[in-house]
């Protein structure tokens, strides 16, 4: 497939022998600066246009080239907005320039004009952002809020010591590579150096709204503070899925000093502490650099819903020149009680049904037992759950059925669906039964945690 450049296009998808575009009829561009081949629109911003290409001098390895539309911003704001603009996209290509040999930032390949457009070439991150990730598997718990914050504060600290502000951190902004698990930091369109001034018009918001600090809103100003308390707010989100723009909309900056109340699971009172400090309003209030936070980050003892699993250091994760020491912050999480007990009590109710009528009308122990285990593994471990938990519902339904099948075998009921009204009432006790049994395994794993957590 080729990829039509026109920015107004609405289906710029054309076969590869098209020479004008099927759904435009601008003339189709088959190689970007005879090098680079788009393939198909990636996303579509203010003033840029992103695609998928790839580069035919090297081995067509896919990158991202990003297209500034010059003639359309702002709503047709004329000279103004399209000088700021094109300084914007020029300051982004710099920046990849300048921190690109970092391992969680892209790197800068090419940065030109053709035709009516600028065009900046980078590095293709393979992987989800943490928008996607927070919509596919659901909100982040403790120990993910940890390692993202151990993974993207050394890449602050880095920028920052470069005298560069992001002034966008947000989850879409963060990418987990597929590669490495690494979170890699993306689109330093808005990012400035510390030293650079900014004339910021009434109306002009620099930054994502409901994210960005009142410094940036209200003066256009950004510090390393800035950026820390954009994370803060990432932070926030990942943990609740609530939108921070929206309550922004509603309550401004005080909404930050409440944020707890939007919880739904445990956290740490010493990681709440640092998240207090992330979102304060007044930029001297909060943590001065990325260096500072981590080293409460690291300091922090385990909670007593995470059980410590294996001492890791994430001095990989760090840039050669950092000086920060590092501790263990690796942990198996203990998810809710609550949210895990229904799941539990219905996969040994369900898979009791399934075992008990299986088995009647099959009637062989080992055939019924493989198809049981078969069906019973499709269900479980296709959920959007931890593998921790899928394999725990799997252990609590086998614990259960065990028990189950003994006293179903123990009452010689051949087929008790056929067996009229009490053998429906034998199946029907059998399986509440099963579920009153993962109460009780659930109740009792959680009893002996807290006192293996407590005394050991």
């Amino acid at each position: 497939m080729i990829c039509c450049l026109n920015p107004d296009c609405a289906n710029p998808q054309n076969p590869d022998e098209a020479n004008f575009c099927l759904s435009c009829g601008i003339k189709l561009v088959s190689l970007l600066r005879n090098r680079y081949r788009i393939i198909k629109l990636l996303g579509r911003g203010g003033f840029a246009r992103t695609y998928i290409a790839e580069d035919i001098d090297k081995l067509n390895e896919e990158c991202v080239v990003k297209q500034l539309v010059r003639d359309q911003f702002y709503g047709g704001r004329g000279s103004e907005a399209q000088k700021k603009a094109t300084e914007l996209f020029e300051r982004e290509a710099k920046r990849l320039q300048e921190l690109g040999k970092h391992n969680q930032i892209p790197t800068l390949y090419a940065y030109f004009k053709e035709g009516d457009y600028l065009y900046l070439v980078q590095e293709f991150i393979e992987g989800q952002n943490l928008l996607q990730e927070l919509n596919q598997q659901g909100i982040f718990d403790e120990l993910k809020i940890r390692e993202l914050l151990s993974g993207l504060l050394p890449v602050l600290e880095t920028i920052h010591q470069q005298q560069v502000i992001h002034r966008d951190i947000k989850p879409e902004n963060i990418i987990r590579r597929q590669s490495d698990d690494r979170l890699v930091l993306i689109d330093f369109g808005v990012s400035k150096q510390k030293t650079e001034t900014v004339n910021s018009t009434p109306g002009t918001i620099i930054g994502s709204l409901g994210y960005a600090a009142i410094e940036q809103i209200q003066l256009g100003e950004a510090y390393p503070a800035s950026d820390i308390y954009s994370l803060g707010i990432t932070c926030f989100y990942l943990l609740t899925n609530i939108s921070p723009s929206q309550l922004w909309l509603k309550q401004g900056y005080s909404w930050a000093s409440r944020w707890r109340q939007y919880l739904t699971q445990p956290l740490s009172q010493e990681l709440g502490l640092i998240i207090d400090k992330l979102l304060q309003e007044n930029h001297e209030q909060r943590y001065q650099s990325a260096k500072a936070v981590l080293q409460d980050l690291n300091s922090l003892p385990v909670p007593q819903f995470i059980i410590p699993h294996t001492v890791m250091s994430s001095r990989n994760s760090l840039p050669p020149h950092s000086e920060v020491t590092e501790q263990p912050t690796k942990y198996i999480p203990q998810f809710s009680t609550w949210e895990f007990l229904p799941g539990a009590i219905i996969a040994s109710s369900g898979s009791s049904f399934l075992a008990l009528a299986i088995l009647s009308f099959v009637g062989t122990m080992w055939i019924s037992s493989g198809l049981w285990l078969l069906i019973l593994g499709c269900l479980i471990f296709s959920q959007s759950r931890s593998l921790f938990e899928k394999v725990y519902l799997f252990l609590i339904a086998i614990i259960t059925n065990i028990f189950i099948v003994f006293i179903f075998q123990s009452l010689k009921i051949i087929n008790p669906i056929q067996s009229g009204i009490n053998g429906l009432i034998v199946l029907v006790l059998l399986v509440v039964l099963a579920g009153l049994l993962a109460f009780m395994i659930v109740g009792i794993s959680q009893i002996m945690n807290k006192f293996i957590s407590q005394y050991f």
